[in-house]
C-alpha cells in the first residue's frame, strides 16, 4: 500500500479513470469511465446500480436513527457494498468499446455512515466511517484505487467535504460569465464559478434537496412508488405561502455560509405545526417548494457580484422533479434555470466527474485550493492503495 500517487501516473499524457462513486439512498452506486487529456474529457461508458433493499434499509438506520446495529450487519454491510462497487465497475466497463483498454486508476467515493465530533465532550475532533473495503477493490482490479476523500479533508483541517475543485471549473469552462451550480441530491450544494476568471467564488450547502420530499411522498398513501416521480403529485397541489415563509426561517437554513449539511438535520421539518392542516398533497407541494426556496434564499442572501449569473445549472435527482425545477424557475425569474445535460454532462453523474476530473488535475501536479489549517504530514486529496 501507498499515501503517495504512483508516478507512473504522472508521466502520462492522457488517462483513463474509473471513478465509483456511492451516496445516499436514492444515489446508490454510480460509475463512470473517463477519459481525460488535459481539461479535456470523454465519458466511455456509465452505470447505476441502485442500493439492494437491505443494503438501504442497513444505510438509512445507521443515517437516520439511533437503533442499534449489530456488528455482524455492519460486517454483512461492507462485505455487500464491497461487491457491489465491483459488480458495478465491471459492468462499466465491459459496456466500453474494447480499443479503448483498461483504465489506469480507480477513484472510490465510499459512503459515510457517520460523520461528527468525537473525543471528549464531542469537540476534540471530527472523524466519519465508511463502509468498503477498497484494498479487495484493489486487487480485484489489478489497479491503484484513490479513496478515503473526507477523511482526509478532515484531517487536513477541512469539515469533511469532497474535493470539487478544479473540477468544478473544468465543467463551468463550457459556459459563459458567472454561473450558479446546484447539486441537487439528499441536500442541496451550490457551487458559483466565474468562468471569466477561473475563480470558486463560493462553495456550500443550501438546504434540504430530495430527502424530505421522498419522506414526505412516502408518508402519502397515494404514492405507491414511496416517491414523487416526475413531480406529478406535487403539480396536483398547492404550496402554502405562509407555512413556507416559516419553514424557510429554520435556524439552519438562514445560517451564513459556507455550512455543511447532512440529510437527518431536516427531518423534523416535517413534523413542523403549520404542515399538520394541509392535505397531503399540498403539504408534498410546500416541502418540494422549500427545496427551491431555500436555495433562492441562499442565492438572494450570498451572491454579490455586481451582475447577475448567465444561469443557473441543475444536476443531481431533483432534476427528475419537473414540479420542483417550476418552482425554481418561479424563484429566480429572469436567470434561466438549465439541466447540465445540456453540457453534455449527465444529469445524475455531475458528482462522480467533478470527482474524477479534480483527482486527476491533482495527479497531474496541479496545486489544489485547500481550506485552512492543513497538516503538512497528510496529503490533503485521498490515500492510495496499491494492489
Amino acid at each position: 500500500m501507498s499515501s503517495t500517487a504512483p508516478s507512473k501516473l504522472k508521466l502520462l499524457k492522457s488517462r483513463r479513470a474509473l471513478v465509483i462513486s456511492a451516496g445516499g439512498l436514492q444515489s446508490g452506486i454510480q460509475v463512470l469511465y473517463l477519459g481525460i487529456k488535459d481539461e479535456n474529457w470523454e465519458i466511455f461508458s456509465k452505470s447505476f446500480l441502485p442500493y439492494p433493499q437491505k443494503v438501504a434499509n442497513l444505510i438509512e438506520r445507521l443515517n437516520e436513527t439511533q437503533d442499534p446495529v449489530k456488528l455482524s450487519d455492519l460486517g454483512w454491510l461492507d462485505y455487500k457494498l464491497t461487491m457491489l462497487f465491483l459488480e458495478s465497475a465491471k459492468s462499466t466497463l465491459a459496456q466500453a468499446p474494447k480499443s479503448i483498454g483498461e483504465p489506469h486508476y480507480v477513484v472510490l467515493n465510499k459512503p459515510t455512515l457517520w460523520k461528527g465530533d468525537t473525543g471528549e465532550h464531542l469537540q476534540q475532533s471530527s472523524w466519519n466511517l465508511t463502509i468498503g473495503d477498497e484494498l479487495y477493490i484493489a486487487k480485484s482490479l489489478g489497479l491503484a484505487v484513490i479513496t478515503d476523500f473526507l477523511r482526509h479533508n478532515i484531517l487536513a483541517g477541512g469539515s469533511g467535504v469532497l474535493p470539487t475543485f478544479p473540477g468544478s471549473l473544468i465543467v463551468a469552462k463550457k459556459t459563459n460569465g458567472i454561473n450558479l451550480f446546484v447539486n441537487i441530491g439528499l441536500v442541496s450544494r451550490m457551487t458559483i464559478i466565474d468562468k471569466n476568471s477561473s475563480t470558486l467564488i463560493l462553495e456550500s450547502d443550501t438546504g434540504p434537496g430530495t430527502v424530505i420530499i421522498d419522506k414526505c411522498a412516502a408518508q402519502d398513501a397515494n404514492c405507491a412508488e414511496g416517491f414523487d416521480r416526475d413531480g406529478k403529485l406535487t403539480s396536483q397541489g398547492f404550496a402554502n405561502a405562509q407555512c413556507l415563509e416559516v419553514l424557510s426561517n429554520d435556524q439552519w437554513l438562514t445560517k451564513v455560509s459556507p455550512k455543511q449539511a447532512s440529510p437527518e438535520i431536516f427531518m423534523h421539518l416535517l413534523s413542523h405545526p403549520c404542515l399538520k392542516p394541509l392535505s397531503s398533497i399540498d403539504k408534498l407541494a410546500t416541502i418540494t417548494a422549500l427545496t427551491a426556496k431555500s436555495i433562492y434564499d441562499f442565492y438572494r442572501r450570498e451572491y454579490r457580484e455586481a451582475s447577475p449569473p448567465e444561469a443557473l445549472w441543475v444536476s443531481g435527482g431533483g432534476v427528475n422533479n419537473l414540479a420542483l425545477l417550476d418552482f425554481l424557475s418561479a424563484s429566480f425569474g429572469s436567470i434561466p434555470v438549465k439541466s447540465v445535460e445540456e453540457l453534455n454532462i449527465p444529469a445524475d453523474m455531475k458528482i462522480p466527474l467533478i470527482l474524477g476530473l479534480t483527482v486527476d488535475a491533482f495527479i497531474s501536479g496541479k496545486k489544489l485550493p485547500w481550506e485552512s489549517g492543513a497538516h503538512p504530514l497528510v496529503e490533503p486529496m485521498a490515500r492510495w492503495v496499491t494492489p
